[in-house]
């Protein structure tokens, strides 16, 4: 008996722990003012920035409507007991997706304030609800919600979308604004003595990041978001993902950056987290087809 009670209540402190968090940051964003705006975009940041563009606001106050919302979605779910084991969780799947709607969006703005930090925090924060998610549709007792199953991945595509379109942006459609920076940052090491330099390698990471927005767009098209769609594009764009983070990775680990360096392979092994929560959806509509 106690060990069933254990199992029913394990996942309660962690959504007593998301209402708390969501609801007062939720509160914040929608309240706040330049200073509060300020304290948030710079979580993490080395370098704190003093301004932020206009449009800004309005995106902060909508993730804080969202995490709001988000808050009291997962506290009604509670009050219904989905957390339950082989319960509905109709609400409590809506109330934590909208947390990752809320998260995605909030990194969007991090990531294009070039707050690495902060920005690769939101995106392992985010893969992390996932997971949450994953748990929730494993245990959950009614798992055909066609809405839900066609929107629950709509978040990777948009935060895969940022995190990788915009540095492959810079490096691609705009280097003068960052080349010098590179070739400065290797300025010594074996990288800058291969032939070339430094040029031609920041030239394929940011033509391999934009290869993955390519895959992004090409699956969006073909609706691979969609319930009983195979993700084949989405899939790659992940692979290649993976594999720039890694070398991204190298590259810092030989400018002995290991926090950096560190965070690269913990982008790596989330994006991996996403393929396999990607793939547990598809295996699950093979599974509904032949039943």
């Amino acid at each position: 008996m106690t060990a069933l009670k254990q199992n029913k209540f394990i996942t309660f402190p962690i959504y007593i722990g998301l209402i708390f968090t969501l609801f007062i940051n939720g509160w914040n964003l929608l309240l706040g003012e330049k200073l509060i705006f300020l304290k948030y975009l710079n979580i993490y940041n080395i370098t704190p920035i003093e301004s932020y563009p206009s449009y800004f606001e309005i995106l902060l106050q909508l993730t804080g409507i969202a995490q709001l919302l988000a808050s009291l979605t997962i506290f009604f779910a509670l009050v219904r007991k989905e957390f339950f084991p082989n319960h509905p969780s109709f609400i409590l799947k809506y109330g934590v997706l909208l947390a990752i709607f809320s998260i995605t969006l909030f990194g969007f703005m991090v990531r294009i304030s070039s707050n690495h930090g902060g920005a690769a925090n939101l995106y392992f924060y985010m893969v992390l609800l996932y997971f949450l998610l994953w748990y929730i549709e494993k245990q959950s007792s009614d798992n055909n919600q066609n809405i839900f199953n066609n929107i629950k991945l709509l978040p990777i595509y948009f935060s895969v979308f940022y995190t990788m379109g915009f540095p492959g942006w810079q490096k691609i459609i705009n280097p003068y604004e960052v080349m010098g920076k590179y070739i400065k940052m290797f300025d010594g090491s074996f990288l800058s003595k291969l032939p070339g330099g430094t040029q031609p390698l920041i030239y394929f990471l940011g033509a391999m990041e934009t290869a993955v927005v390519v895959l992004l767009i090409v699956s969006l098209v073909k609706r691979e978001f969609l319930y009983r769609i195979e993700c084949t594009f989405l899939n790659f764009a992940l692979l290649i993902s993976m594999i720039t983070f890694v070398m991204l990775s190298f590259g810092l680990g030989i400018l002995t950056n290991y926090p950096g360096s560190t965070n690269l392979i913990f982008y790596a092994i989330l994006t991996l987290g996403l393929y396999a929560y990607i793939s547990y959806t598809s295996q699950k509509q093979i599974n509904t087809n032949e039943l």
